[in-house]
């Protein structure tokens, strides 16, 4: 029966508590075997055939450091991995026997240090899937003993299986020993430590931040500096239960104060938007899920003392359906006839509701269960506003776009750029309000009464129960001085906007990043070294990042520039030198010629510091008195704030780009490093899926677009501040309408390989590859005693060291425009003009795709995602791996052009005829740049450190 053709009432959801009893448990377990649903099949596929990747993942391993592992591995003819059954214990803990070498990205040798790895499965079951996760664990401590140790390895791993029974926990910690067809058994047994915990979500989450998460500081000194590494399983789909909003909250306060930087979790997520798939799944032929929903009237007739007769599982019928417009399948109960039963008050309720009569009408409808389906873009927008980073992920399809279920592992970063709006909560009701059936007011309240009783009942009754040997401890609550691991509040999400008001959040997350960079990834020994000749040594910047914030804010708020006022001398403005007459040179600050002219780290630490404080005030102290008057939020204060926020988001990105030429820089802390082996895998086998005849992207008429937005300055004085203003640079305004010519696109930038087999095209194998031809981005050896497939050797540059060419070539590469105009020509086109590309990117704007790479959500480019043709013949859905895009076009003043009054220098002082247009934005772009499509970036045309590349247009 359809819900929507329900006559009778609509209840909301039931905790699902109700459906897992003993019985209920057995009845999912016949479930996971019924064919008709795939989730637990499409899941169990995925761990056996990765799990040995994940097991390493999950420890922080590189898979390249354990690839023997894999021959060891025995698989009959079904693909699952065959368990040695030799040896057996009768306890629940195990011998923890050794090693495995986990990832270092130093290349020196390091004192040999262990760690241990704890791994905790919210909803543990019955093994079936995790077997071959423990299984490979077990080998990670196993096959590795007795190796050369230079660095951290696994000393020992515990499990921790959480549940709601007692009964299915045993069942599932002895199931480690014994030789099951599940896989578990004694290699397992002997190698990991087994424990159980029952209870909710809440209450095993509550139990890891108390026990594990804060006490892993005071074991990190005990095991040495690899300290405890903690992995956190959430299989099965299980987030697809709560809303959107509700997974976010979940996601970000719950198990977000379980997470610290040395913990990953690993969340199963059904990506499935096939309705007809779902609907069957839920709905199976054998009925086996009726049972288990109609299961829930029974347990709560029990719990509540209800008798049979009364409250019997026979007076309801199971209805189904798939809410298309949501994304969910829905499960409900519906009443045959009315009924009505006594319920006993129960303590903690908080209802003004006096009656504990419960009426339920016939035909009434309780939604027992909702089942999300999760879009590849929706799961990623789930983490992002949960503030969490994916680090990796495994399909069950090559193809990015439609996954039928996906594993992510995720992380707590060091910092991190909110991309998306928030989530709107919808709450639970299924149906429009034209459809939703009328609920009657004298009914009603009884029923609430009834599932508040329920929800007391479930929070109050499940005891957590532990191991002995962990002992609760206080938490470590503060935020930013300690707390890379405290979770996340509501309050603190950023501004979503591409330019508004930047929020005291982005402020933090900006500073964080920042200092990530400047403080922890370049020594303190090399702060006065450049990296590039064409720059100021890092050290300058350094300091102009506050200097120029104090200049701005004293300039408005007409007080003086904070002392030492030599700062504001020196630190000003930096250089941009001509790349052939180095003699040619921006206006700028004059500054020390030797090292020990410049002022002291520490004081232009006291000076950063000093001017965040300042700016922190100047946020606290809006609408409030200051020197004698109220800070007023102006429009004008909104662009200083703003103009100072980017100006310091666009010198992290171009002091990051000048490092990354540089070897003594440090790799990034606080995010986990990739795995450049299942990576390479990975992207080798999302591009093969993606390379069918996708053609070239034809604009074959006119396109008329808006280049721009209107955000006048001289305005301000006259206009007051407004949260939906959106502030750009002196560039971006007015907006202006623009025809452009039909013209022909590439639907990818052009590719490390592509730009490899560029270059070598005609090229004798006895001469190397020119030096003007050769990338900024890449290393380049010749070797003319190699063989013929040697000689030319490549590697990039990362921030994780230089990687092997064939794990980069599928990036965009990144050049010089005059570099890529070579490669555009060779291909008999040209690089895109500026206005081209803005066609392009309306119907692809980066803000469109949560996984596009930017903001730091990779310290790296990834391979490109080639848009699709839609049914209106528009090409949409694709994002270019993260870098810049160059164009043919020169950067120049336009029509109704007026340089910036607070910053007048900023464009016109590079309308000189040799810089050319960038769009777009790269891994390192803040969203807040990256997203306001009305941004110009520029650089001289043969400039080639930029994270930039490029795609080839032709004429129409």
């Amino acid at each position: 029966m359809d819900p929507r053709k329900s006559s009778g009432l609509f209840a909301r959801l039931w905790s699902l508590v109700v459906l897992y009893d003993n019985f209920g448990l057995e009845l999912y377990d016949q479930i996971t075997a019924v064919e008709d649903y795939y989730p637990f099949a499409t899941e169990l596929a995925i761990l056996r055939a990765k799990s040995r990747e994940i097991a390493c993942r999950l420890g922080g391993f590189s898979t390249a450091s354990t690839s023997k592992m894999n021959e060891t591995l025995l698989v009959d003819a079904d693909g699952r991995e065959e368990i040695n059954q030799a040896g057996s214990d009768a306890g629940l803990r195990f011998v923890k026997p050794l090693a495995a070498v986990p990832e270092d990205s130093s290349s020196s040798p390091a004192k040999a240090t262990g760690f241990s790895l704890t791994i905790i499965e919210l909803g543990a079951g019955s093994l079936k899937k995790t077997s071959h996760l423990l299984d490979n664990v077990a080998r990670l401590l196993r096959d590795r003993e007795g190796e050369a140790r230079t660095g951290p390895y696994m000393s020992q791993a515990e499990y921790y299986a959480l549940d709601l029974e007692m009964e299915q926990l045993r069942s599932t910690l002895s199931a480690i020993q014994l030789p099951e067809d599940s896989g578990v058994g004694p290699t397992v047994g002997k190698q990991v430590q087994g424990h159980g915990i029952c209870g909710t979500y809440t209450q095993g989450l509550d139990w890891i931040y108390k026990s594990l998460t804060t006490s892993s500081q005071a074991e990190s000194v005990e095991l040495g500096k690899a300290g405890c590494r903690k992995a956190i399983l959430w299989l099965g789909s299980s987030i697809g239960n709560f809303s959107p909003a509700e997974a976010v909250k979940f996601l970000r306060e719950e198990l977000g104060r379980a997470l610290d930087n040395d913990t990953r979790v690993l969340i199963g997520i059904d990506n499935c938007q096939i309705p007809e798939k779902v609907q069957l799944a839920y709905n199976d032929r054998q009925s086996v899920t009726k049972k288990f929903i109609l299961n829930a009237i029974t347990v709560v007739a029990r719990r509540l003392g209800v008798p049979e007769a009364v409250l019997s599982l026979e007076d309801f019928d199971y209805v189904s359906r798939y809410n298309e417009g949501m994304s969910r399948n829905e499960a409900y109960l519906r009443a045959r006839r009315d009924i009505n039963f006594e319920v006993t008050s129960v303590e903690g309720i908080g209802t003004a509701v006096e009656s504990s009569l419960i009426q339920i009408k016939a035909d009434e409808l309780i939604l027992v269960e909702r089942s999300y389906k999760f879009s590849p873009d929706d799961a990623y927008r789930l983490f992002d506003q949960a503030g969490l980073r994916v680090i990796q992920k495994w399909s069950d399809s090559p193809d990015p776009v439609a996954p039928t279920h996906t594993l992510y592992l995720i992380e707590r970063a060091a910092f991190h750029f909110f991309r998306t709006a928030p989530w709107p909560s919808m709450g639970d009701l299924p149906l429009s309000p034209a459809d939703r059936p009328v609920i009657h007011k004298e009914a009603s309240p009884n029923w609430q009464l009834l599932v508040q009783i329920w929800d007391t009942m479930s929070k109050h009754s499940l005891p957590i129960r532990m191991s002995d040997g962990h002992q609760h401890k206080s938490p470590n609550t503060s935020f930013y001085s300690e707390g890379k691991n405290s979770s996340i509040g509501s309050a603190d999400l950023s501004s979503t906007t591409s330019g508004g008001l930047p929020s005291m959040s982005d402020w933090i997350t900006l500073w964080k990043a920042w200092d990530t960079v400047t403080i922890e990834m370049i020594p303190r020994n090399m702060m006065h070294k450049k990296p590039i000749d064409l720059r100021h040594a890092c050290f300058f910047y350094l300091g102009h990042i506050p200097v120029f914030a104090d200049i701005h804010l004293s300039r408005y708020f007409n007080v003086a520039t904070a002392e030492p006022q030599r700062f504001a001398e020196i630190f000003e403005r930096g250089i941009d030198p001509h790349l052939d007459d180095p003699s040619k040179c921006n206006d700028h600050s004059p500054f020390p010629d030797q090292e020990n002219e410049w002022p002291s780290f520490e004081e232009v630490i006291a000076f950063r510091d000093q001017l965040r404080t300042r700016l922190t005030e100047v946020y606290e102290g809006l609408g409030k008195e200051f020197i004698g008057s109220k800070i007023l939020l102006t429009r004008k204060l909104g662009r200083v704030l703003s103009m100072i926020y980017e100006h310091e988001a666009m010198h992290l990105e171009t002091l990051l780009y000048m490092l990354q030429q540089t070897d003594f820089f440090n790799p990034p802390p606080g995010f986990t490093p990739p795995d450049w082996d299942s990576l390479a895998r990975e992207w080798d086998c999302t591009v093969t899926a993606q390379s069918e005849a996708f053609g070239l992207i034809e604009y074959s008429t006119p396109q008329t677009i808006t280049v721009g937005h209107d955000d006048l300055e001289e305005e301000d004085s006259s206009k007051p501040f407004s949260e939906a203003h959106e502030y750009g640079w002196d560039n971006e305004s007015p907006s202006r309408q623009v025809e452009v010519k039909p013209f022909k696109l590439e639907a990818a930038p052009i590719t490390n390989r592509e730009y490899l087999e560029f270059i070598l095209q005609g090229l004798s194998n006895f001469k190397p590859i020119d030096d003007h031809a050769i990338p900024q981005s890449w290393i380049y050896v010749f070797d003319p005693s190699e063989q013929e497939s040697k000689k030319h050797q490549v590697q990039i540059k990362t921030f994780y060291g230089r990687i092997p060419f064939v794990v980069a070539k599928h990036w965009p590469v990144q050049a010089s425009g005059r570099q890529l105009e070579r490669f555009a020509k060779w291909k008999g086109g040209r690089l895109p003009t500026a206005d081209e590309l803005r066609v392009y990117l309306s119907d692809n704007p980066i803000s469109q795709s949560v996984q596009s790479p930017i903001g730091f959500l990779n310290w790296h480019p990834l391979p490109p995602q080639r848009p699709r043709k839609g049914a209106d013949g528009r090409w949409r859905g694709g994002w270019n791996g993260g870098v810049w895009e160059w164009t043919s076009t020169t950067f120049e003043p336009h029509p109704n052009f007026k340089p910036s009054l607070l910053y007048p220098g900023y464009s016109k002082d590079f309308f000189d005829g040799e810089h050319n247009v960038l769009l777009g934005g790269s891994w390192a772009t803040i969203p807040r740049i990256a997203h306001r499509q009305s941004f110009v970036n520029w650089y001289q045309f043969k400039y080639p450190y930029v994270f930039a590349g490029g795609r080839v247009a032709y004429d129409y």
